[in-house]
């Protein structure tokens, strides 16, 4: 076998430990080349930069730069650097979790998400604030070592969340919910002008239900979550009477 082809990204920057953390785990399983952004893009999710120009500099062995966004570093990372589809995608480490309905948002998880829709096999990962890179890190590689025996269906990814210390085994999960507090903020500025500060300073509460990405991280084990491109409803499909008799003629 031919040695992997692994692209690496983030939305924390190209020069955030995380990353660093990252491309240490990932280079035991082959090539490693690292596109991402140069700067913080967080919170950006599958956004595309439709309607500005990129700048793509390389600043060192199989490391480039973009200021666009995660996802055009992906892209970019495909197509002009590697000309090829890689066999991985791999973004992160976060520095914070990505849990919940975390992952609408997450620019870590929307580039992905773009890996995954490029063909590749993709996965996000995410670690609590005050986490451990160094006690991470060989959970990553183990991971990295098992993946592929456990096949996913199409466009879909892993999205792995890492606890606060040393984790106590790896738990498949599903997706929690979270609600965050003082979503918008309003302030004055010294000319006493409104602005506006999204996301406040109390942070998300998430609800922690049982089997879920949260409860597992804050119960000390690496949460492992399938996550799927398609968004559709197979519950409400399965209505068809329903809906005939609510919409039909």
């Amino acid at each position: 076998m031919s040695e992997r082809l692994i692209l690496l990204t983030n939305d924390d920057g190209l020069w955030a430990p995380g990353l660093a953390a990252l491309a240490r785990a990932a280079s035991r399983f082959g090539r490693v080349v690292t596109v991402a952004p140069d700067r913080n893009r967080s919170a950006i999710s599958s956004a595309l930069s439709l309607h500005n120009i990129l700048r793509l500099n390389q600043v060192g062995p199989e490391r480039f730069a973009c200021d666009g966004t995660p996802v055009d570093c992906v892209l970019l990372g495909i197509c002009e650097v590697l000309k090829r589809q890689p066999d991985w995608v791999l973004s992160g480490i976060n520095h914070g979790f990505n849990l919940g309905e975390d992952v609408f948002y997450s620019g870590t998880v929307g580039a992905a998400f773009e890996g995954r829709l490029q063909g590749a096999r993709a996965a996000a990962f995410s670690i609590h604030p005050q986490g451990s890179l160094e006690e991470a890190e060989p959970w990553i590689q183990s991971f990295l070592e098992r993946w592929e025996a456990m096949e996913l269906p199409e466009n879909r990814i892993w999205n792995v969340n890492l606890p606060k210390g040393i984790p106590q085994g790896f738990k498949l999960t599903t997706q929690d919910s979270r609600a965050y507090h003082d979503l918008v903020e309003r302030r004055t500025d010294p000319r006493s002008t409104p602005y506006y500060w999204i996301g406040g300073d109390a942070g998300p509460t998430y609800a922690k239900a049982p089997g879920s990405d949260a409860e597992a991280v804050f119960s000390g084990h690496a949460s492992v979550t399938p996550l799927r491109l398609d968004l559709g409803c197979p519950e409400t499909l399965a209505r068809q009477a329903d809906f005939d008799a609510t919409f039909g003629a």
